[in-house]
Protein backbone atom coordinates (compact mmCIF):
# COMPACT_ATOMS: atom_id res chain seq x y z
CA UNK A 1 0.00 0.00 0.00
CA UNK A 2 1.36 3.67 -0.51
CA UNK A 3 0.50 7.15 -0.85
CA UNK A 4 1.99 9.81 -2.68
CA UNK A 5 1.94 13.63 -2.66
CA UNK A 6 2.86 15.86 -5.00
CA UNK A 7 2.54 19.55 -6.14
CA UNK A 8 -0.17 19.32 -8.71
CA UNK A 9 1.29 22.52 -10.94
CA UNK A 10 4.81 21.62 -10.12
CA UNK A 11 4.74 17.78 -10.72
CA UNK A 12 7.33 17.65 -7.68
CA UNK A 13 6.78 14.60 -5.34
CA UNK A 14 6.64 16.41 -1.91
CA UNK A 15 5.87 12.79 0.13
CA UNK A 16 6.02 8.94 -0.69
CA UNK A 17 4.74 6.67 1.74
CA UNK A 18 4.89 2.76 2.06
CA UNK A 19 2.62 0.85 4.17
CA UNK A 20 1.90 -2.83 5.30
CA UNK A 21 -1.22 -4.67 4.13
CA UNK A 22 -4.11 -3.10 5.81
CA UNK A 23 -1.77 -0.70 7.52
CA UNK A 24 -1.12 -3.69 9.82
CA UNK A 25 1.12 -2.72 12.57
CA UNK A 26 1.15 -5.59 15.07
CA UNK A 27 0.07 -4.77 18.21
CA UNK A 28 1.16 -1.52 18.57
CA UNK A 29 0.64 2.27 16.30
CA UNK A 30 2.71 3.11 14.06
CA UNK A 31 3.40 7.01 13.64
CA UNK A 32 5.27 9.91 11.42
CA UNK A 33 5.75 12.92 11.46
CA UNK A 34 6.40 15.71 8.37
CA UNK A 35 7.15 19.22 8.18
CA UNK A 36 6.69 19.94 4.14
CA UNK A 37 7.61 23.09 2.53
CA UNK A 38 7.41 24.29 -1.09
CA UNK A 39 7.18 27.56 -1.77
CA UNK A 40 4.40 29.30 -0.78
CA UNK A 41 3.15 26.52 1.83
CA UNK A 42 4.05 24.82 4.33
CA UNK A 43 2.04 21.46 5.40
CA UNK A 44 2.52 19.81 8.89
CA UNK A 45 1.12 16.30 8.98
CA UNK A 46 1.33 13.39 11.43
CA UNK A 47 -0.21 10.52 10.60
CA UNK A 48 -1.12 7.06 12.50
CA UNK A 49 -1.68 3.65 11.08
CA UNK A 50 -2.69 0.22 13.20
CA UNK A 51 -4.66 -2.99 11.40
CA UNK A 52 -7.43 -1.88 9.06
CA UNK A 53 -7.08 1.71 10.26
CA UNK A 54 -5.20 5.31 8.64
CA UNK A 55 -5.62 8.76 10.69
CA UNK A 56 -3.79 11.42 9.72
CA UNK A 57 -4.15 15.21 10.83
CA UNK A 58 -2.76 18.08 8.80
CA UNK A 59 -1.77 22.19 9.57
CA UNK A 60 -1.62 23.31 5.79
CA UNK A 61 -0.41 27.11 6.03
CA UNK A 62 -0.30 28.37 2.32
CA UNK A 63 -0.06 32.69 1.31
CA UNK A 64 -1.89 31.41 -1.94
CA UNK A 65 -4.85 29.05 -3.41
CA UNK A 66 -2.65 25.71 -3.25
CA UNK A 67 -3.42 22.30 -5.18
CA UNK A 68 -1.79 19.33 -4.11
CA UNK A 69 -2.17 15.65 -6.00
CA UNK A 70 -2.96 12.81 -3.56
CA UNK A 71 -2.52 9.44 -5.21
CA UNK A 72 -3.04 6.10 -2.64
CA UNK A 73 -2.92 2.61 -4.32
CA UNK A 74 -5.87 1.17 -2.51
CA UNK A 75 -9.32 2.40 -1.88
CA UNK A 76 -11.10 2.48 1.60
CA UNK A 77 -14.35 3.41 3.18
CA UNK A 78 -13.31 7.77 4.17
CA UNK A 79 -14.15 10.16 6.24
CA UNK A 80 -12.55 13.70 5.53
CA UNK A 81 -13.20 16.40 8.11
CA UNK A 82 -12.61 20.16 7.53
CA UNK A 83 -11.91 21.43 10.62
CA UNK A 84 -10.72 25.39 9.62
CA UNK A 85 -10.13 26.65 6.04
CA UNK A 86 -11.47 25.31 2.85
CA UNK A 87 -11.00 21.78 1.27
CA UNK A 88 -11.80 21.13 -2.80
CA UNK A 89 -11.14 17.93 -4.05
CA UNK A 90 -11.41 16.86 -7.60
CA UNK A 91 -10.61 13.92 -10.31
CA UNK A 92 -8.13 14.13 -12.66
CA UNK A 93 -10.57 14.78 -15.39
CA UNK A 94 -11.39 18.25 -12.96
CA UNK A 95 -14.97 17.14 -12.01
CA UNK A 96 -15.35 18.06 -8.29
CA UNK A 97 -15.99 15.33 -5.64
CA UNK A 98 -16.08 17.43 -2.39
CA UNK A 99 -16.18 21.06 -1.42
CA UNK A 100 -15.84 21.20 2.36
CA UNK A 101 -15.52 24.57 3.98
CA UNK A 102 -14.67 24.88 8.23
CA UNK A 103 -16.60 22.59 10.41
CA UNK A 104 -17.58 20.23 7.23
CA UNK A 105 -17.33 16.50 6.20
CA UNK A 106 -17.10 14.23 3.60
CA UNK A 107 -17.80 10.27 3.76
CA UNK A 108 -17.62 7.92 0.51
CA UNK A 109 -17.28 4.01 0.41
CA UNK A 110 -14.69 5.44 -2.75
CA UNK A 111 -13.55 7.08 -5.38
CA UNK A 112 -11.36 9.13 -3.13
CA UNK A 113 -7.98 7.76 -3.76
CA UNK A 114 -6.24 9.92 -6.57
CA UNK A 115 -7.47 13.36 -5.75
CA UNK A 116 -6.83 16.73 -7.02
CA UNK A 117 -7.18 18.53 -3.66
CA UNK A 118 -7.48 22.68 -3.24
CA UNK A 119 -6.86 24.57 -0.21
CA UNK A 120 -7.34 27.80 0.87
CA UNK A 121 -4.83 29.95 2.30
CA UNK A 122 -4.88 28.61 6.31
CA UNK A 123 -6.45 24.72 6.34
CA UNK A 124 -7.03 21.87 9.52
CA UNK A 125 -8.48 18.78 8.60
CA UNK A 126 -8.23 15.36 10.00
CA UNK A 127 -8.93 12.08 7.43
CA UNK A 128 -9.92 8.87 9.17
CA UNK A 129 -9.67 5.54 6.26
CA UNK A 130 -10.67 2.13 7.00
CA UNK A 131 -10.12 -0.83 4.32
CA UNK A 132 -13.04 -1.82 3.69
CA UNK A 133 -12.46 -5.34 4.80
CA UNK A 134 -11.71 -3.88 8.54
CA UNK A 135 -14.96 -2.16 8.21
CA UNK A 136 -16.85 -5.20 7.42
CA UNK A 137 -15.36 -6.74 10.49
CA UNK A 138 -15.96 -4.46 12.96
CA UNK A 139 -19.75 -3.95 11.55
CA UNK A 140 -20.52 -6.98 9.67
CA UNK A 141 -21.80 -5.30 7.10
CA UNK A 142 -20.74 -3.52 3.92
CA UNK A 143 -19.98 0.12 3.78
CA UNK A 144 -22.06 1.38 1.59
CA UNK A 145 -25.16 -0.44 3.18
CA UNK A 146 -24.86 1.10 6.83
CA UNK A 147 -23.77 4.81 6.32
CA UNK A 148 -25.17 7.69 4.29
CA UNK A 149 -22.82 9.17 1.79
CA UNK A 150 -22.82 12.51 1.72
CA UNK A 151 -20.65 15.72 1.27
CA UNK A 152 -20.68 19.21 2.53
CA UNK A 153 -22.83 18.39 5.60
CA UNK A 154 -21.56 19.97 8.84
CA UNK A 155 -19.89 18.26 11.39
CA UNK A 156 -22.07 17.54 14.29
CA UNK A 157 -21.43 18.42 17.95
CA UNK A 158 -21.15 15.02 18.72
CA UNK A 159 -18.70 13.81 16.21
CA UNK A 160 -16.64 16.88 16.71
CA UNK A 161 -15.85 15.95 20.58
CA UNK A 162 -14.67 12.57 18.88
CA UNK A 163 -12.28 14.33 16.57
CA UNK A 164 -10.83 16.16 19.34
CA UNK A 165 -9.87 13.15 21.52
CA UNK A 166 -8.23 11.35 18.12
CA UNK A 167 -6.11 14.57 17.82
CA UNK A 168 -5.06 15.53 21.60
CA UNK A 169 -4.65 11.61 21.80
CA UNK A 170 -0.88 11.62 23.67
CA UNK A 171 -1.33 7.75 25.63
CA UNK A 172 1.41 5.37 25.78
CA UNK A 173 1.38 3.34 23.05
CA UNK A 174 -0.38 0.14 24.00
CA UNK A 175 -2.99 2.64 25.55
CA UNK A 176 -3.46 5.00 22.81
CA UNK A 177 -4.14 1.81 20.65
CA UNK A 178 -6.88 0.87 22.51
CA UNK A 179 -7.98 4.79 23.28
CA UNK A 180 -8.22 5.50 19.35
CA UNK A 181 -9.95 2.01 18.46
CA UNK A 182 -12.72 2.94 20.91
CA UNK A 183 -13.15 6.75 19.34
CA UNK A 184 -13.18 5.04 16.07
CA UNK A 185 -16.40 2.59 17.52
CA UNK A 186 -17.91 5.70 18.77
CA UNK A 187 -17.87 7.16 15.67
CA UNK A 188 -19.29 4.35 13.52
CA UNK A 189 -21.65 3.83 15.65
CA UNK A 190 -22.93 7.70 15.30
CA UNK A 191 -23.01 7.41 11.70
CA UNK A 192 -24.82 4.37 11.89
CA UNK A 193 -27.24 4.83 13.99
CA UNK A 194 -27.99 8.51 12.02
CA UNK A 195 -30.97 8.40 10.05
CA UNK A 196 -30.48 8.95 6.78
CA UNK A 197 -32.14 11.47 5.05
CA UNK A 198 -31.30 10.56 1.78
CA UNK A 199 -33.95 7.71 1.61
CA UNK A 200 -37.36 7.87 -0.03
CA UNK A 201 -39.57 10.10 1.42
CA UNK A 202 -43.49 10.01 1.77
CA UNK A 203 -43.47 13.84 1.66
CA UNK A 204 -44.55 16.11 -1.05
CA UNK A 205 -42.01 18.04 -2.70
CA UNK A 206 -43.52 21.56 -1.65
CA UNK A 207 -44.25 19.72 1.86
CA UNK A 208 -40.54 19.29 2.33
CA UNK A 209 -39.17 23.12 0.48
CA UNK A 210 -41.43 24.08 3.25
CA UNK A 211 -39.97 21.96 6.21
CA UNK A 212 -36.95 22.52 4.87
CA UNK A 213 -38.01 26.09 5.18
CA UNK A 214 -38.78 26.07 8.94
CA UNK A 215 -35.74 24.06 9.60
CA UNK A 216 -33.66 27.39 8.46
CA UNK A 217 -35.95 29.70 10.72
CA UNK A 218 -34.97 27.25 13.50
CA UNK A 219 -31.12 27.84 13.14
CA UNK A 220 -31.23 31.54 12.11
CA UNK A 221 -33.40 32.33 15.41
CA UNK A 222 -32.00 30.14 18.25
CA UNK A 223 -32.74 33.84 21.05
CA UNK A 224 -36.52 34.26 20.23
CA UNK A 225 -37.43 30.81 18.61
CA UNK A 226 -41.42 30.48 17.15
CA UNK A 227 -44.18 28.22 18.67
CA UNK A 228 -44.96 25.36 16.38
CA UNK A 229 -47.94 26.68 15.79
CA UNK A 230 -45.88 29.99 14.63
CA UNK A 231 -43.42 28.51 12.72
CA UNK A 232 -46.06 25.92 10.78
CA UNK A 233 -48.11 29.60 9.99
CA UNK A 234 -44.62 31.20 8.65
CA UNK A 235 -43.76 28.32 6.24
CA UNK A 236 -47.51 27.69 5.14
CA UNK A 237 -48.05 23.90 6.52
CA UNK A 238 -50.24 22.77 8.80
CA UNK A 239 -48.17 22.11 12.54
CA UNK A 240 -49.01 18.26 12.17
CA UNK A 241 -47.44 17.96 8.74
CA UNK A 242 -44.19 20.04 10.31
CA UNK A 243 -43.98 17.84 13.52
CA UNK A 244 -43.97 14.64 11.70
CA UNK A 245 -42.59 16.00 8.29
CA UNK A 246 -39.90 17.61 10.52
CA UNK A 247 -38.71 14.55 12.12
CA UNK A 248 -38.69 11.97 8.87
CA UNK A 249 -36.19 15.00 7.67
CA UNK A 250 -33.93 15.65 10.34
CA UNK A 251 -34.20 12.47 12.60
CA UNK A 252 -35.23 15.28 15.13
CA UNK A 253 -38.18 16.73 16.68
CA UNK A 254 -38.39 20.84 15.97
CA UNK A 255 -37.20 21.59 19.51
CA UNK A 256 -34.28 18.54 19.79
CA UNK A 257 -33.23 20.03 16.74
CA UNK A 258 -33.09 23.65 18.42
CA UNK A 259 -31.54 22.63 20.95
CA UNK A 260 -28.67 20.70 19.18
CA UNK A 261 -28.11 24.00 16.95
CA UNK A 262 -28.10 25.97 20.40
CA UNK A 263 -25.83 23.89 21.97
CA UNK A 264 -23.44 23.39 18.65
CA UNK A 265 -23.45 27.24 18.50
CA UNK A 266 -22.62 27.52 21.93
CA UNK A 267 -19.69 24.92 21.68
CA UNK A 268 -18.23 27.44 18.74
CA UNK A 269 -18.71 30.07 21.13
CA UNK A 270 -16.70 29.02 23.59
CA UNK A 271 -14.08 26.86 22.29
CA UNK A 272 -13.29 29.19 19.16
CA UNK A 273 -14.54 32.57 20.52
CA UNK A 274 -13.39 32.34 23.87
CA UNK A 275 -16.55 33.87 25.29
CA UNK A 276 -17.65 33.53 28.59
CA UNK A 277 -20.45 30.87 30.34
CA UNK A 278 -22.94 34.26 30.58
CA UNK A 279 -22.04 35.54 27.04
CA UNK A 280 -22.76 31.99 25.17
CA UNK A 281 -26.49 31.44 27.30
CA UNK A 282 -27.78 34.86 26.25
CA UNK A 283 -26.23 34.28 22.41
CA UNK A 284 -28.02 31.09 22.35
CA UNK A 285 -30.92 31.80 23.85
CA UNK A 286 -30.95 30.78 27.87
CA UNK A 287 -32.15 33.84 30.03
CA UNK A 288 -30.82 31.43 33.10
CA UNK A 289 -27.03 30.67 32.54
CA UNK A 290 -27.52 27.62 34.84
CA UNK A 291 -30.05 26.41 32.97
CA UNK A 292 -27.55 26.22 30.03
CA UNK A 293 -24.99 24.88 32.26
CA UNK A 294 -27.35 21.77 32.84
CA UNK A 295 -28.32 21.26 28.89
CA UNK A 296 -24.81 21.65 27.65
CA UNK A 297 -23.53 19.07 30.21
CA UNK A 298 -26.34 16.73 29.55
CA UNK A 299 -25.64 17.41 26.10
CA UNK A 300 -21.73 17.05 26.01
CA UNK A 301 -20.92 15.78 29.53
CA UNK A 302 -18.65 18.17 30.39
CA UNK A 303 -19.23 21.92 32.16
CA UNK A 304 -19.05 24.60 29.31
CA UNK A 305 -16.57 26.80 31.65
CA UNK A 306 -13.86 24.02 31.05
CA UNK A 307 -13.85 25.16 27.06
CA UNK A 308 -12.10 28.27 27.82
CA UNK A 309 -9.29 26.31 29.74
CA UNK A 310 -7.90 24.36 26.76
CA UNK A 311 -7.69 24.91 23.22
CA UNK A 312 -10.37 23.07 20.80
CA UNK A 313 -7.37 21.73 18.17
CA UNK A 314 -4.09 21.00 20.10
CA UNK A 315 -0.82 22.24 18.60
CA UNK A 316 0.16 18.34 19.25
CA UNK A 317 -1.58 15.34 17.81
Amino acid sequence: MELRISDYHQGKLLLKNTYPDDFDAGLVIDEREHHIQNGSYTIFLTEKWFYGTHISFAKIKSEIPTEIYFENSVEHAVFLFCLTGEIKCSNVSQQKIAALATNQQYISSGGFNNLIVSFSNNTEYLYLQLTRQHYKNLTGHEFSSDIAIYSSVSIEPEVRLILNSLISQKSLQRIKKISIESKIYELLAFYINKPNTNSTSSLKKHDIDKILLAKKLVETDIQSPNSLMELSRQVGINDYKLKIGFKELTGYTVFGYLNRVRMERAYQYLSKDKKTVNEVAFLVGYKNAQHFTVAFRKMYNILPGSLNKTRLIQEKF
